[in-house]
């Protein structure tokens, strides 16, 4: 998972030279020149956003090195929105690949040779990404840009690029070093994995005229032209994907049945979407929408935002790691690195723009090292050396006494980026910043009870594969074929506006409501459930497996020695640095119990916890507590990752894919049936980690846009994976 970085020189002309490659990273003539002319001009880029007609545009590279294409095709696409501020395109999305990141100060003095790049480079340098293999989405909002930075092989990562069965890529930047210096890109499967991915339409420009790379590309469907080369290059190559070559291989392009993300028709800015919840999931998923230009109104069925799991004044940020780069360790990896930076824009923007303060301190955060078993377990991750230190680190009991400004005989895990934050006044500051765009209006006191799929107008939208609503008895499964002129589909919703105790499940079947309970019907294009433990009394989830789990955080009031605890300490449970006078000091772990009372028997177990794991000193033992507590229940799932994608009742569904059972692949199998519901639930105790990156991951598929995750990290947190999971043990 850490990544090896470049080792480079700079040669005479100041530009930087790969030792590995002996290859230069850009032309020593003119780096901006030879970008315009290859890439930006070589894809026709200027020509082509004048004429699309879509609200995105995704530009694809292999070889992201300093980043200096990405800058140049960043401002070149701030030009064009500039000048044409009511154009349809929106916002461009540019995917690189990158097996050996430059270390950052070395990028920041090769791009010093373009002072006309200087804001942009500043932009990037501001959020450039630690070394750790997979994909880092970084926003870039003034610029209309997202940079999606795949580290690692690129023979490794676009076979996990999720793409619309139709192709997800318009453009290519092919700039690895050259074939010559670099013939482990230049091959046939890189070209295979182009095809899968691109258009029918969509470019490519590359400074290479070798033989091996116009023959590759010719074989997978690409139109090949020769154009005059930049500087003292003869020739170069572009082209144009035509997906009905007879050469193409479409078996690549086949969608891996019930992981495809990518079945419905693509939300936009005119379509109205509601979300139900009040705590993070929701208000993660709102402001994903309203940024993309979607209306959403947040329906919550209380007086007040954050009244569940996000309601305690302070929780602990940080993620959860292994001694191996495990698929739940690179969800949280992940995760908390693309939560870090949304927290820092939403505690910057509430700022700047006199909104909510959100309170928090990124103080780091220490695992102790607080029996032998744990010691041995934090040995083994620090000796596997996966992770980059920027990330978490071993530390002494020097090192953890001086970080935490107590005397504790430990030593531990540090996560320097990690610390603590206040979940309500976050959610509150990221539905001001939602609100702020006029695309989010709010509905207190709705209690969810239920919806019901609607038909509305025929449409031509082109959603990429066939589908149907689904019914539990008669179900259309999607085969993977493009259909137009279907009917438009609507989700009708019933709420009961103010009541909760007595809110009953309404007959949607048959389109009657009880009459004796207040009612309220809305319809929208696109439903979001994020009701976190709320959901357990929901039938919708009926054919998921919930695991809801109490939990009592106690407010210990500041007192000698801890009033001194300048960082998050964490064993079997955690203690906070104090705010408003208050230490957070959690959590207890109560299976299956709905109830939020405050019980002084949990009250005593928390205390007890902190008393094992801190047996070494006196911390606890002296505490004085005033009973002051809070309790919430946070919702998980059997496999303890979260849920997020399109719900369904997949007991009906399964019968649809006993194939599976019988070793046929994934691809063998349908696609879901289209859904005009979603879900993003089941964050558990980490959802200040990963409600941020899970939030963006269902946005971004509801609007057929760039995944931020990797095929199999999307698996591990799909709604359909149990259902598959026994589907494909049932027959083995």
């Amino acid at each position: 998972m850490k990544s090896k970085h470049a080792q480079v020189h700079f040669n005479e002309s100041g530009t930087p030279v790969a030792d590995h490659f002996d290859d230069v990273y850009f032309s020593n003539d003119s780096g901006i020149d030879e970008t315009q002319h290859v890439f930006v001009a070589g894809n026709d880029l200027a020509e082509r956003w004048q004429q699309w007609p879509n609200p995105t545009f995704v530009i694809a590279e292999t070889g992201f090195g300093t980043g200096l294409n990405f800058l140049v095709a960043m401002r070149a696409f701030n030009e064009f929105r500039a000048a044409n501020p009511n154009h349809p395109l929106k916002h461009l999305y540019f995917i690189t690949t990158e097996k050996f990141p430059l270390p950052q100060d070395d990028m920041q003095r090769a791009l010093e040779a373009f002072p006309a790049l200087k804001a942009e480079a500043q932009a990037l340098a501001s959020l450039y990404p630690m070394g750790l293999e997979g994909c880092h989405r970084l926003h870039f909002d003034s610029h209309s840009t997202t940079l999606d930075l795949w580290i690692g092989d690129v023979h490794e990562l676009l076979p996990q690029w999720h793409s619309p069965v139709n192709g997800l890529i318009d453009a290519w930047f092919l700039d690895g070093f050259a074939p010559s210096k670099n013939p482990d890109m230049w091959t046939d499967a890189l070209f295979s994995q182009m095809a899968r991915l691109s258009k029918t339409g969509t470019t490519f420009g590359t400074f290479t005229a070798a033989g091996i790379v116009k023959r590759g590309l010719a074989n997978v469907g690409f139109d090949i032209k020769k154009r005059k080369g930049f500087g003292r290059k003869r020739d170069m190559l572009t082209g144009v994907f035509n997906q009905n070559n007879e050469n193409v291989q479409h078996k690549l392009r086949l969608p891996t049945g019930p992981y495809y993300r990518y079945a419905n028709g693509s939300l936009d800015k005119t379509s109205k979407v509601a979300v139900v919840g009040s705590g993070l999931a929701a208000a993660t998923a709102c402001l994903a929408l309203v940024k993309r230009g979607v209306s959403t109104t947040l329906y919550f069925d209380g007086e007040t935002l954050a009244s569940g799991a996000s309601g305690n004044p302070q929780g602990g940020f940080y993620p959860q790691l292994h001694s191996e780069a495990s698929i739940a360790s690179r969800i949280q990896a992940h995760s908390f690195l693309y939560a870090r930076q949304a927290y820092d824009h939403t505690i910057a923007h509430a700022k700047a723009n006199g909104l909510t303060s959100v309170a928090h301190d990124f103080c780091g955060v220490i695992q102790l090292s607080f029996n032998d078993k744990v010691a041995e377990r934090q040995n083994k991750l620090a000796a596997a050396d996966v992770w980059p230190e920027a990330l978490i680190k071993p530390v002494d009991s020097k090192e953890v006494s001086d970080i935490a400004h107590l005397t504790l005989p430990y030593s531990g895990l540090y996560i320097g980026l990690g610390g603590w934050i206040s979940p309500p006044q976050l959610v509150t500051a990221m539905i001001e910043e939602a609100l702020q765009s006029g695309k989010l209006e709010l509905k207190s006191n709705h209690t969810y009870v239920s919806h019901k799929v609607i038909e509305g107008a025929p449409h031509n939208e082109d959603s990429g594969v066939s589908t149907s609503a689904l019914d539990a008895d008669d179900v259309d499964i999607a085969k993977g074929d493009s259909v137009n002129g279907s009917a438009t589909q609507k989700v009708q919703i019933c709420f009961n506006p103010g009541e909760p105790d007595k809110c009953a499940k309404s007959d949607l079947d048959s389109n009657t409501f009880d009459s004796d309970l207040p009612q309220e019907n809305v319809i929208a294009d696109h439903l979001i459930l994020a009701l976190g433990a709320g959901a357990v009394k929901a039938s919708d989830f009926d054919s998921l497996s919930l695991r809801p789990v109490r939990g009592q955080v106690e407010a210990i009031p500041t007192q000698s020695p801890i009033e001194q605890l300048k960082t998050v300490l964490c064993h079997k449970g955690y203690m906070t640095p104090a705010l408003d006078d208050r230490h957070a000091l959690g959590s207890t772990y109560v299976k299956n119990d709905l109830s939020t009372d405050v019980r002084s028997e949990e009250t005593e177990t928390n205390l007890a916890t902190h008393e094992q794991a801190l047996a070494n000193t006196s911390i606890v033992q002296a505490l004085q507590h005033d009973g002051q507590a809070r309790a919430a229940t946070r919702l998980g799932s059997p496999d303890h990752q979260p849920v997020v994608g399109a719900l369904h009742d997949f007991n009906a569904l399964k019968k649809h894919y006993d194939m599976l059972g019988v070793g046929k692949p994934l691809t063998s199998a349908p696609v879901l049936p289209n859904s005009l519901v979603s879900t993003l639930t089941c964050l558990g105790s980490r959802g200040l980690t990963t409600a941020p990156l899970m939030a963006e991951v269902l946005v971004s598929s509801l609007c057929k846009e760039p995944l931020p995750l990797s095929n199999d990290l999307l698996n591990a947190v799909n709604t359909s994976r149990f259902m598959t999971r026994e589907a494909i043990r049932s027959q083995s």
